[in-house]
């Protein structure tokens, strides 16, 4: 699946301050568990009877929709449409998703091609409502990989409640190889930017600056193409992981064990 379905990877850690965090040596082994584990995790939630319902009643709703905005004009199903998207973060944005999705990808000064958050125009060209309605939706191909949309955001929302760290290296490992981005597409990831920040150390002052002023003190310490090449992009993962549990050791309680969902 592409990077841009772990919606859940963008959202802040919900168990922060909860859960105690993980060493250098749990957020290793979690990360290499969540990638070995992956089709276990998925098979158990397509058991789960909540997501399930969930899954049917997506299903049900493009059966019976006449248009598009017989979709987002509904909470529940615009909320699964944006997990499976990879927009699970904007899921309360109702008005936002109904005009970005049913913007005119030909048109260049439409609402989506003016967005700087470029998961909105990858969603909106996947679904293709300005131009063909709900034809695209009903593809059964389109159907079953916005159902896997779904569940692959919610594993990592499982995953992102023991480590932030490991969701984020999971979302940048699914990234599309070859493709680099460019600094401005890094910044305007919550992800790409979390990871280019932690591994050059840059504050989180450096969102005070300009755009471009953040592309000047970005570029000249990091590589955007560590994103795209597999063997600079599995290094990334490393520092980055490394530098993110040494950061959160300097918050670990003296004494303290770790996270019990890894014992």
């Amino acid at each position: 699946m592409s990077g841009l379905m772990l919606a859940s990877l963008l959202l802040p850690n919900s168990n922060a301050g909860k859960v105690p965090p993980l060493s250098t040596t749990q957020t290793m082994a979690l990360y290499r568990r969540s990638i070995e584990r992956a089709q276990q995790d998925i098979a158990r939630l397509e058991k789960d009877p909540a997501t399930q319902r969930d899954l049917q009643a997506l299903e049900q709703a493009v059966a019976r929709a006449k248009e598009p905005t017989d979709l987002l004009r509904n909470p529940r199903i615009t909320k699964l449409l944006m997990e499976a998207l990879g927009l699970a973060d904007q899921a309360a944005n109702g008005g936002l998703a109904r005009n970005a999705l049913m913007s005119k990808l030909s048109d260049r000064q439409s609402l989506v091609n003016r967005l700087p958050d470029q998961r909105w125009k990858a969603a909106a060209q996947r679904l293709d409502f300005a131009a063909s309605g709900l034809a695209k939706l009903r593809d059964p191909a389109v159907m079953a990989d916005l159902k896997d949309g779904i569940l692959q955001n919610r594993r990592i929302t499982a995953i992102s409640a023991q480590s932030q760290a490991v969701a984020d290296a999971l979302y940048v490992r699914d990234l599309p190889e070859g493709k680099t981005p460019t600094l401005f597409a890094v910044l305007g990831d919550k992800v790409m930017r979390r990871v280019a920040t932690t591994v050059t150390n840059l504050p989180r002052q450096l969102a005070l600056q300009s755009v471009e002023a953040q592309a000047r003190t970005l570029g000249a310490r990091f590589d955007p193409a560590q994103f795209a090449e597999p063997k600079k992009r599995d290094a990334l993962i490393n520092r980055y992981l490394i530098a993110s549990s040494s950061a959160q050791a300097g918050l670990q309680v003296p004494g303290g064990t770790g996270s019990p969902l890894l014992r």
